[in-house]
């Protein structure tokens, strides 16, 4: 395979591609702990314990947002047939 080939394999477009996909996974992440800390914002208004259920809700938002990470990686590494240890 010459050099000018190896080139011509490098494809810019799907480069930023995946670039993007990973910004939208962070951005999803931050969105799930926002949310979930306003939810439990709303509920200590209710409630009148203002920082408890906000500070829940953030940890609950922080820790579901990094499952949908990590499950998204999983199977993305595994369709490319990087199983890793656990396949």
């Amino acid at each position: 395979m010459t050099p000018a080939q190896k080139k011509d394999d490098f494809d810019p477009g799907r480069s930023y591609g995946q670039g993007y996909e990973y910004f939208g996974m962070a951005l999803s992440f931050t969105i799930a702990i926002l949310l979930f800390g306003a939810a439990g914002w709303v509920v200590d208004g209710w409630v009148h314990t203002r920082p408890l259920f906000a500070i829940i809700g953030a940890f609950v938002g922080g820790f579901a947002g990094f499952l949908r990470i990590y499950y998204r990686v999983k199977s993305d590494t595994a369709g490319k047939g990087g199983g890793g240890r656990g396949s």
